[in-house]
Protein backbone atom coordinates (compact mmCIF):
# COMPACT_ATOMS: atom_id res chain seq x y z
CA UNK A 1 0.00 0.00 0.00
CA UNK A 2 1.44 3.67 -0.81
CA UNK A 3 0.30 6.10 2.08
CA UNK A 4 1.09 8.96 -0.19
CA UNK A 5 -2.21 8.25 -1.90
CA UNK A 6 -4.47 5.96 0.59
CA UNK A 7 -7.61 6.43 3.01
CA UNK A 8 -7.16 5.51 6.59
CA UNK A 9 -9.21 2.97 7.77
CA UNK A 10 -11.19 5.12 10.63
CA UNK A 11 -12.48 7.52 7.45
CA UNK A 12 -14.16 4.79 5.65
CA UNK A 13 -15.73 3.62 8.70
CA UNK A 14 -17.00 6.65 9.37
CA UNK A 15 -18.61 6.83 6.00
CA UNK A 16 -20.23 3.61 7.09
CA UNK A 17 -21.49 4.80 10.48
CA UNK A 18 -25.00 3.38 11.15
CA UNK A 19 -25.36 1.63 8.27
CA UNK A 20 -27.95 -1.09 10.53
CA UNK A 21 -29.71 1.56 11.87
CA UNK A 22 -30.18 3.77 8.68
CA UNK A 23 -30.55 0.96 5.61
CA UNK A 24 -30.52 -2.17 7.66
CA UNK A 25 -27.66 -3.82 5.91
CA UNK A 26 -24.26 -4.21 7.91
CA UNK A 27 -21.09 -3.09 7.59
CA UNK A 28 -19.81 -6.82 6.73
CA UNK A 29 -22.03 -7.27 4.18
CA UNK A 30 -21.34 -4.04 2.39
CA UNK A 31 -17.78 -5.16 2.58
CA UNK A 32 -18.27 -8.42 0.98
CA UNK A 33 -20.41 -6.91 -1.79
CA UNK A 34 -17.19 -5.49 -2.80
CA UNK A 35 -14.63 -7.93 -2.92
CA UNK A 36 -12.36 -5.96 -0.59
CA UNK A 37 -10.11 -7.91 1.87
CA UNK A 38 -12.39 -8.66 5.04
CA UNK A 39 -10.12 -7.91 7.67
CA UNK A 40 -9.18 -3.82 5.69
CA UNK A 41 -11.56 -2.09 8.81
CA UNK A 42 -10.15 -4.24 11.36
CA UNK A 43 -7.58 -1.77 12.37
CA UNK A 44 -7.41 2.11 12.43
CA UNK A 45 -4.16 1.77 11.44
CA UNK A 46 -4.87 0.11 7.86
CA UNK A 47 -5.08 2.08 4.93
CA UNK A 48 -6.83 1.37 1.99
CA UNK A 49 -6.90 2.31 -1.52
CA UNK A 50 -8.25 4.50 -3.97
CA UNK A 51 -9.62 1.42 -5.37
CA UNK A 52 -10.91 -0.36 -2.81
CA UNK A 53 -12.42 2.68 -1.36
CA UNK A 54 -14.36 3.39 -4.53
CA UNK A 55 -15.58 -0.84 -4.60
CA UNK A 56 -16.64 0.05 -1.09
CA UNK A 57 -18.71 3.31 -2.03
CA UNK A 58 -19.79 1.29 -5.11
CA UNK A 59 -21.16 -1.46 -2.94
CA UNK A 60 -22.81 0.73 -0.57
CA UNK A 61 -24.99 2.36 -3.28
CA UNK A 62 -26.10 -0.56 -4.95
CA UNK A 63 -26.93 -2.13 -1.44
CA UNK A 64 -29.03 0.54 -0.39
CA UNK A 65 -30.09 1.82 -3.55
CA UNK A 66 -29.34 5.26 -2.23
CA UNK A 67 -28.46 7.77 -5.22
CA UNK A 68 -27.43 10.20 -2.86
CA UNK A 69 -25.72 7.96 -0.26
CA UNK A 70 -22.51 10.26 -0.29
CA UNK A 71 -24.60 13.12 0.94
CA UNK A 72 -26.33 11.35 3.73
CA UNK A 73 -23.17 9.70 4.85
CA UNK A 74 -21.51 13.07 4.89
CA UNK A 75 -24.69 14.17 7.35
CA UNK A 76 -23.72 11.73 9.95
CA UNK A 77 -20.14 12.64 10.58
CA UNK A 78 -22.28 15.18 12.94
CA UNK A 79 -22.24 12.59 15.48
CA UNK A 80 -18.42 12.66 16.39
CA UNK A 81 -15.30 12.22 15.54
CA UNK A 82 -12.92 9.14 15.84
CA UNK A 83 -9.55 10.02 14.47
CA UNK A 84 -6.45 11.92 15.08
CA UNK A 85 -7.60 15.02 13.21
CA UNK A 86 -11.00 15.68 14.70
CA UNK A 87 -9.24 15.62 18.18
CA UNK A 88 -6.89 18.16 16.61
CA UNK A 89 -9.85 20.37 15.15
CA UNK A 90 -12.07 19.69 18.38
CA UNK A 91 -9.07 21.88 20.61
CA UNK A 92 -8.89 24.65 18.25
CA UNK A 93 -10.14 28.18 19.48
CA UNK A 94 -11.73 29.57 16.19
CA UNK A 95 -13.20 28.12 12.83
CA UNK A 96 -10.39 29.67 11.24
CA UNK A 97 -7.31 27.77 13.16
CA UNK A 98 -9.70 24.73 12.54
CA UNK A 99 -9.30 24.85 8.57
CA UNK A 100 -5.98 25.68 8.63
CA UNK A 101 -5.06 23.05 10.96
CA UNK A 102 -6.84 20.08 8.66
CA UNK A 103 -5.79 21.42 5.24
CA UNK A 104 -2.51 20.49 7.09
CA UNK A 105 -3.48 17.38 9.04
CA UNK A 106 -6.05 15.91 6.09
CA UNK A 107 -3.43 13.45 4.61
CA UNK A 108 -3.79 11.66 8.04
CA UNK A 109 -6.86 10.47 6.86
CA UNK A 110 -7.00 11.44 3.24
CA UNK A 111 -3.90 11.70 1.02
CA UNK A 112 -6.01 11.06 -2.49
CA UNK A 113 -7.38 14.52 -1.92
CA UNK A 114 -5.71 17.94 -1.40
CA UNK A 115 -7.59 20.42 0.50
CA UNK A 116 -6.52 24.34 0.49
CA UNK A 117 -7.52 27.28 2.68
CA UNK A 118 -7.99 30.35 1.40
CA UNK A 119 -9.08 34.38 1.90
CA UNK A 120 -10.86 36.22 -0.87
CA UNK A 121 -11.86 39.48 -0.52
CA UNK A 122 -14.57 39.16 2.01
CA UNK A 123 -15.22 35.35 1.26
CA UNK A 124 -13.56 32.29 2.89
CA UNK A 125 -12.67 29.20 0.76
CA UNK A 126 -12.16 25.53 1.70
CA UNK A 127 -11.15 23.81 -1.35
CA UNK A 128 -10.79 20.11 -2.20
CA UNK A 129 -9.60 18.66 -5.00
CA UNK A 130 -9.21 14.92 -5.75
CA UNK A 131 -5.78 13.37 -6.86
CA UNK A 132 -6.40 9.81 -6.97
CA UNK A 133 -7.75 8.74 -10.52
CA UNK A 134 -9.65 5.77 -9.24
CA UNK A 135 -11.67 8.52 -6.95
CA UNK A 136 -11.42 11.11 -9.24
CA UNK A 137 -14.98 11.45 -10.73
CA UNK A 138 -16.83 9.25 -8.51
CA UNK A 139 -19.93 11.47 -7.58
CA UNK A 140 -20.77 9.93 -4.13
CA UNK A 141 -16.88 10.30 -3.01
CA UNK A 142 -16.31 14.42 -3.81
CA UNK A 143 -20.15 14.79 -2.32
CA UNK A 144 -19.09 12.92 1.25
CA UNK A 145 -16.33 14.83 1.39
CA UNK A 146 -18.23 18.35 1.10
CA UNK A 147 -21.34 17.42 3.50
CA UNK A 148 -18.85 15.52 6.10
CA UNK A 149 -16.35 19.09 6.09
CA UNK A 150 -19.98 20.68 6.46
CA UNK A 151 -20.93 18.29 9.40
CA UNK A 152 -17.37 18.93 10.78
CA UNK A 153 -18.20 22.76 11.04
CA UNK A 154 -21.44 22.37 12.65
CA UNK A 155 -20.41 19.82 15.44
CA UNK A 156 -17.26 22.36 15.75
CA UNK A 157 -18.81 25.47 16.59
CA UNK A 158 -22.46 23.81 17.90
CA UNK A 159 -24.37 25.71 14.86
CA UNK A 160 -25.68 26.08 11.29
CA UNK A 161 -22.93 28.16 8.96
CA UNK A 162 -24.70 29.77 6.67
CA UNK A 163 -22.74 28.74 3.09
CA UNK A 164 -22.81 31.43 0.21
CA UNK A 165 -21.87 28.81 -2.58
CA UNK A 166 -21.06 25.43 -2.73
CA UNK A 167 -19.38 24.49 -5.98
CA UNK A 168 -18.87 20.53 -7.34
CA UNK A 169 -16.57 19.30 -9.38
CA UNK A 170 -19.33 16.87 -10.98
CA UNK A 171 -22.21 17.43 -13.68
CA UNK A 172 -25.49 18.90 -12.09
CA UNK A 173 -28.11 15.74 -11.29
CA UNK A 174 -31.13 16.22 -12.58
CA UNK A 175 -32.75 16.40 -9.16
CA UNK A 176 -30.92 18.64 -6.60
CA UNK A 177 -33.26 18.43 -3.85
CA UNK A 178 -31.40 16.37 -1.56
CA UNK A 179 -28.17 18.85 -2.20
CA UNK A 180 -30.55 21.83 -1.48
CA UNK A 181 -31.81 19.84 1.74
CA UNK A 182 -28.41 19.48 3.10
CA UNK A 183 -26.42 22.47 1.94
CA UNK A 184 -28.91 25.04 2.15
CA UNK A 185 -27.02 27.65 -0.49
CA UNK A 186 -26.54 28.52 -3.74
CA UNK A 187 -25.09 25.32 -5.59
CA UNK A 188 -22.67 25.42 -8.74
CA UNK A 189 -21.39 21.99 -10.94
CA UNK A 190 -18.92 21.65 -13.09
CA UNK A 191 -16.44 24.02 -10.96
CA UNK A 192 -12.92 23.25 -10.69
CA UNK A 193 -12.93 22.02 -7.57
CA UNK A 194 -15.15 21.45 -4.91
CA UNK A 195 -15.23 23.74 -2.06
CA UNK A 196 -17.68 25.30 0.44
CA UNK A 197 -17.65 29.49 0.39
CA UNK A 198 -18.84 31.47 3.36
CA UNK A 199 -18.41 34.88 4.62
CA UNK A 200 -15.40 34.91 6.38
CA UNK A 201 -16.26 36.79 9.68
CA UNK A 202 -17.77 33.75 10.60
CA UNK A 203 -13.52 32.07 10.43
CA UNK A 204 -13.91 33.86 14.17
CA UNK A 205 -16.50 31.84 15.26
CA UNK A 206 -15.18 30.03 18.32
CA UNK A 207 -15.36 25.85 18.79
CA UNK A 208 -16.83 24.45 21.87
CA UNK A 209 -14.93 23.87 24.66
CA UNK A 210 -10.83 24.05 23.16
CA UNK A 211 -8.39 23.12 25.17
CA UNK A 212 -4.82 24.39 24.47
CA UNK A 213 -3.00 21.73 26.65
CA UNK A 214 -5.01 18.94 24.56
CA UNK A 215 -3.86 20.49 21.40
CA UNK A 216 -0.75 20.10 21.75
CA UNK A 217 -0.56 17.12 22.94
CA UNK A 218 -2.52 15.89 19.55
CA UNK A 219 -0.94 17.58 17.26
CA UNK A 220 2.64 16.38 18.73
CA UNK A 221 0.97 13.36 18.03
CA UNK A 222 -0.17 14.15 14.13
CA UNK A 223 3.55 15.48 13.48
CA UNK A 224 4.46 12.40 14.23
CA UNK A 225 2.35 10.46 12.43
CA UNK A 226 2.59 12.88 9.29
CA UNK A 227 6.32 12.13 9.88
CA UNK A 228 5.96 8.32 9.27
CA UNK A 229 3.59 8.85 6.23
CA UNK A 230 6.22 10.93 4.70
CA UNK A 231 8.76 8.13 5.50
CA UNK A 232 6.87 5.71 4.02
CA UNK A 233 5.73 7.72 0.74
CA UNK A 234 8.06 7.26 -2.56
CA UNK A 235 9.27 10.77 -3.50
CA UNK A 236 8.05 10.60 -6.55
CA UNK A 237 4.16 10.96 -4.91
CA UNK A 238 5.43 13.48 -2.67
CA UNK A 239 6.75 16.17 -5.17
CA UNK A 240 3.74 15.26 -7.06
CA UNK A 241 1.33 16.23 -4.26
CA UNK A 242 3.26 19.53 -3.67
CA UNK A 243 3.50 20.51 -7.14
CA UNK A 244 -0.51 19.68 -7.37
CA UNK A 245 -1.50 21.07 -3.73
CA UNK A 246 1.02 24.50 -5.11
CA UNK A 247 -0.31 24.93 -8.72
CA UNK A 248 -4.37 24.46 -7.76
CA UNK A 249 -3.31 27.93 -5.55
CA UNK A 250 -1.85 29.45 -8.71
CA UNK A 251 1.42 28.71 -7.85
CA UNK A 252 4.66 27.55 -9.63
CA UNK A 253 6.68 25.93 -7.68
CA UNK A 254 10.42 25.28 -7.61
CA UNK A 255 12.82 22.43 -7.27
CA UNK A 256 14.29 24.32 -4.42
CA UNK A 257 11.31 24.70 -2.71
CA UNK A 258 10.26 21.42 -2.72
CA UNK A 259 13.29 20.57 -1.62
CA UNK A 260 12.83 22.89 1.30
CA UNK A 261 9.78 21.38 2.57
CA UNK A 262 10.96 17.37 1.94
CA UNK A 263 14.19 18.72 3.80
CA UNK A 264 16.57 18.14 1.74
CA UNK A 265 19.08 19.39 -0.49
CA UNK A 266 18.78 19.80 -4.22
CA UNK A 267 20.83 17.13 -4.93
CA UNK A 268 19.66 14.61 -2.29
CA UNK A 269 15.89 14.93 -3.74
CA UNK A 270 17.30 14.87 -7.32
CA UNK A 271 19.18 11.27 -6.42
CA UNK A 272 16.12 10.35 -5.00
CA UNK A 273 13.89 10.80 -8.26
CA UNK A 274 16.73 9.45 -10.04
CA UNK A 275 16.55 6.06 -8.35
CA UNK A 276 12.79 6.47 -9.10
CA UNK A 277 13.60 6.86 -12.62
CA UNK A 278 12.26 10.74 -13.15
CA UNK A 279 12.73 14.17 -12.27
CA UNK A 280 11.71 16.95 -11.24
CA UNK A 281 10.91 18.53 -14.58
CA UNK A 282 9.21 15.08 -15.51
CA UNK A 283 6.97 15.61 -12.57
CA UNK A 284 6.65 18.89 -13.29
CA UNK A 285 5.62 18.49 -16.91
CA UNK A 286 2.85 15.53 -16.16
CA UNK A 287 1.31 17.15 -13.22
CA UNK A 288 0.45 20.45 -15.54
CA UNK A 289 -0.32 18.15 -18.18
CA UNK A 290 -2.75 16.40 -16.11
CA UNK A 291 -4.37 19.38 -14.54
CA UNK A 292 -4.90 20.66 -17.84
CA UNK A 293 -6.73 17.64 -19.75
CA UNK A 294 -8.84 17.62 -16.56
CA UNK A 295 -9.73 21.74 -16.64
CA UNK A 296 -10.12 21.59 -20.33
CA UNK A 297 -13.39 19.03 -19.79
CA UNK A 298 -14.88 21.65 -17.90
CA UNK A 299 -16.53 24.28 -20.35
CA UNK A 300 -16.65 26.88 -17.48
CA UNK A 301 -13.16 27.38 -16.93
CA UNK A 302 -11.52 29.35 -19.63
CA UNK A 303 -8.15 28.85 -21.63
CA UNK A 304 -6.53 31.99 -20.22
CA UNK A 305 -7.83 30.69 -16.48
CA UNK A 306 -6.11 27.33 -17.49
CA UNK A 307 -2.77 29.02 -18.68
CA UNK A 308 -2.65 31.22 -15.51
CA UNK A 309 -3.30 28.65 -12.78
CA UNK A 310 -0.47 26.60 -14.27
CA UNK A 311 1.77 28.99 -14.20
CA UNK A 312 2.28 30.24 -17.77
CA UNK A 313 3.08 33.63 -18.30
CA UNK A 314 1.38 33.55 -21.70
CA UNK A 315 -1.56 31.93 -23.12
CA UNK A 316 0.53 31.25 -26.30
CA UNK A 317 2.95 29.53 -24.30
CA UNK A 318 0.45 27.20 -23.01
CA UNK A 319 -1.19 26.53 -26.39
CA UNK A 320 2.72 25.62 -27.39
CA UNK A 321 3.26 23.74 -25.13
CA UNK A 322 -0.17 21.57 -24.93
CA UNK A 323 0.03 20.84 -28.45
CA UNK A 324 3.65 19.18 -27.41
CA UNK A 325 1.91 17.20 -25.17
CA UNK A 326 -0.77 15.74 -26.85
CA UNK A 327 -0.60 16.75 -30.61
CA UNK A 328 -3.74 19.04 -30.21
CA UNK A 329 -4.02 22.28 -29.21
CA UNK A 330 -6.16 23.10 -25.84
CA UNK A 331 -9.39 24.40 -27.82
CA UNK A 332 -9.13 21.81 -30.67
CA UNK A 333 -8.80 19.25 -27.38
CA UNK A 334 -11.40 20.60 -25.69
CA UNK A 335 -13.65 20.20 -28.83
CA UNK A 336 -12.66 16.69 -29.48
CA UNK A 337 -13.30 15.86 -25.45
CA UNK A 338 -16.41 17.60 -24.95
CA UNK A 339 -19.78 16.41 -23.63
CA UNK A 340 -23.48 16.92 -24.59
Amino acid sequence: MNPSMSISATKISAFLMEFDNNYNISIDEVIAFSKVNKSILSSPDNRLSGLEVKKIIEAAKSLTKDSYIGLHQGQRLSKGFSNILGYVLMNCSTLKECWTKYCRYEKLIDSTSASSFELLKNKAVLNNITLDPSLKDNIQFSDFKLSGMLSYIKLLCGKNIQLIEVHFTHSKPKNICEYEKVFQSNLLFEKASNALIFNSNLLSTPVLEPNKSLLHLFEKNANTAIEELNTNACYNDKVTKIITEELLKSNLISIETIAKKLSLSVRSLQLHLHKENTSYAELLKDTRKNIAVNYLTNPNITIAEIAYVLGFSEVSAFHRTFKSWTGLTPAKFRLKHKTF
